[in-house]
């Protein structure tokens, strides 16, 4: 039998409530890497995978594996986490390279497509565990 989750839901809580102000503030480059932050998490609490060690790509390559252990001949979500950690690394080199205002001002419509991402992938992912969002997962508050 499995072993129960931590309880994170109080984190996940927070983090969610901060990607929600710091859109509301315009701060495009935080709320972009607050979800990005947030989908590692769930991803980690979906494929049970508490190492250390783990980059988000490892985890989308375990999701991935998951998916084809369970006959889906589609992906789902692959492409788009990983077109998502991609932005997110041009996101921090364009920090370093050109600043926070011109980065954030960039940053606008990757931070409302996040905020989508993350709505959507609870949702697919509610379809394999219905604990997702008891885990303090949710898409309406952000």
């Amino acid at each position: 039998m499995d072993e129960p989750r931590p309880d994170f839901s109080l984190i996940v809580k927070d983090n969610e409530k901060a990607a929600a102000l710091s859109i509301q503030q315009g701060n495009n480059v935080q709320t972009f890497l607050m979800i990005h932050a947030l989908i590692e998490a769930l991803l980690r609490m979906f494929l049970r995978a508490d190492e250390d060690d783990l980059r988000f790509s490892d985890l989308v390559q375990r999701y991935a594996a998951f998916l084809r252990e369970n006959n889906y001949p589609e992906p789902d979500f692959v492409d788009e986490l990983t077109q998502f950690n991609r932005r997110r690394n041009r996101i921090v080199h364009r920090l370093w390279r050109h600043g926070f205002t011109y980065t954030n001002d960039q940053t606008e419509s990757a931070a409302q497509a996040a905020l989508r991402l993350y709505g959507l992938f609870i949702e697919w992912l509610e379809t394999f565990d219905p604990e997702i969002t008891r885990l303090g997962f949710t898409y309406d508050g952000v």
